[in-house]
């Protein structure tokens, strides 16, 4: 149970980052000044 309910976060996480991507563009995209530095803090 616990395994499916960790696929299951990873998945939709995975869904919402594409979705997000369809949306802004790929992060070289100058839309958004917050990003590069949330990129940077993730790393």
């Amino acid at each position: 149970m616990r395994k499916r309910l960790i696929t299951w976060t990873i998945l939709t996480s995975a869904l919402v980052a594409v979705g997000v991507w369809t949306v802004l563009g790929p992060p070289a995209h100058p839309s958004g000044p917050h990003l590069p530095s949330r990129t940077a803090a993730m790393r």
